[in-house]
């Protein structure tokens, strides 16, 4: 498959919850909301979130509150 992305790695991408930007949360510097819900890395820093390279892990989380909680019933 030349030039394309194998369907495996189409099946790791998702959209952010916020730009939708597909996003591979396993390889990318994603921000995970939930287990099917993520932030790009860009809205993630723009939301407040600050990301650590050497610890490889979010020390500050950015802000999700205003986003909808699938988990939760609709109304």
């Amino acid at each position: 498959m030349e030039g394309g992305m194998h369907s495996t790695e189409n099946d790791l991408l998702v959209d952010c919850w916020s730009c939708g930007a597909s996003i591979a949360p396993e390889i990318d510097r994603a921000f995970a909301i939930s287990d099917d819900a993520y932030l790009c890395f860009e809205c993630a820093v723009r939301r407040g979130g600050v990301f650590d390279d050497e610890e490889d892990r979010w020390t500050i989380p950015p802000i999700v509150l205003d986003l909808p909680d699938e988990r939760r019933p609709h109304l």
